[in-house]
């Protein structure tokens, strides 16, 4: 049996490829499930804001981009955040500097979500209306809403 040596402990070859295999599933999986999700929040917000052909042809390349941008801030760089607040054995063992270093790490993350999202929109104004961009924010919301929900229930049905 071959052996691959990890932080100085013998780990079979075998249990190495399983766990890679299994990541990259988990991985595949969570890809096809977020593809799915964009598609059904594009579905939804063309439906609800009622965009000509026109405004449509200028309005997703913008707001693709910004979603982009937007989902790189919210979820990798929070989760980035949060990863070194793990490496740190948690919020309780981290010492007061660390603890505010990390805090104003969030916070300029949070400042800069805000200008992201304000560039989107006067993006957008650009492109659509200020009662069609408006539309918009409300129709997130409530795509935010029904996906919590959906959510929701399929947990409960697993229970």
């Amino acid at each position: 049996m071959k052996y691959f040596i990890m932080n100085k402990t013998l780990v079979p070859m075998k249990k190495i490829i399983l766990t890679t295999i299994i990541i990259m599933s988990f991985s595949n999986l969570f890809a096809q499930k977020f593809e799915k999700v964009k598609a059904l929040k594009t579905a939804f917000i063309t439906d609800r804001l009622d965009l000509s052909s026109d405004e449509a042809e200028k309005f997703w390349p913008v707001y693709n981009q910004y979603e982009k941008e937007l989902h790189q801030l919210q979820v990798v760089e929070r989760m980035a955040i949060l990863d070194q607040i793990a490496e740190k054995g948690g919020v309780s063992k981290m010492t007061e500097k660390e603890s505010a270093d990390l805090l104003q790490k969030i916070l300029d993350l949070n400042e800069k979500i805000n200008l992201k999202e304000k560039n989107k929109y006067l993006a957008l104004k650009k492109v659509i209306s200020s009662q069609k961009i408006l539309k918009l924010i409300k129709v997130e919301e409530s795509f935010k809403r029904e996906l919590f929900k959906l959510l929701q229930e399929q947990r409960n049905k697993k229970d």
